[in-house]
């Protein structure tokens, strides 16, 4: 018998794909990092998979801002274990800008807004409007864990903390956007 490829099942290699090599690199990630490659590879996941959903844009914008926020969390992290110097405050400031207009030139070259899009929230790109709800959220999700990791005399109170709080704001900002839009 001969098996019949689909268009579909085409279009699920390639996310397959990027999804087992994801996960393969999130394994070789060291356990114990505050804001780690398993916090924006997490994220990373959550685009991919409200994509290939077909969720709305503004749900997979919510994660996209969340990206964007560990992504620069991340990098900040790098600069300061190598030495870097400066305000701290305006080099995590420079580094959330650089990394949102790296994003969304991506995304405008991809084709997800512009004149042609649809898709909008008073008038406004609505994977745009989910991102900046995300970035939001994710950046206090961040300094919320390091008041509670404070408060507890500088250990977090479980494993993967800032992880979980974080996940759990974007999820529940998805699922509002999910409702309302």
């Amino acid at each position: 018998m001969e098996r019949k490829i689909t268009r579909t099942s085409r279009a699920k290699r390639p996310l397959a794909f990027i999804t087992v090599l994801l996960l393969s690199i999130i394994s070789l990630v060291p356990l114990v990092m505050a804001h780690c490659p398993l916090c924006t590879g997490a994220t990373i996941i959550g685009v991919s998979v409200t994509r290939s959903l077909g969720f709305d844009d503004s749900i997979v914008g919510v994660f996209v801002g969340g990206m964007i926020i560990s992504t620069a969390l991340w990098a900040d992290k790098l600069l300061k274990k190598r030495g870097a110097k400066g305000d701290n405050a305006l080099r995590l400031a420079s580094l959330i800008a650089l990394t949102t207009v790296l994003t969304l030139v991506t995304f405008y070259y991809a084709g997800l807004f512009g004149r042609g899009n649809s898709f909008r929230i008073l008038g406004v790109e609505s994977i745009l409007v989910g991102s900046l709800s995300g970035g939001i959220l994710s950046l206090g999700a961040f300094y919320y864990s390091n008041y509670l990791k404070n408060k507890n005399g500088g250990r977090t109170l479980f494993s993967y903390q800032t992880m979980a709080i974080s996940l759990t704001a974007l999820i529940a900002n998805a699922t509002l956007f999910a409702f309302i839009f």
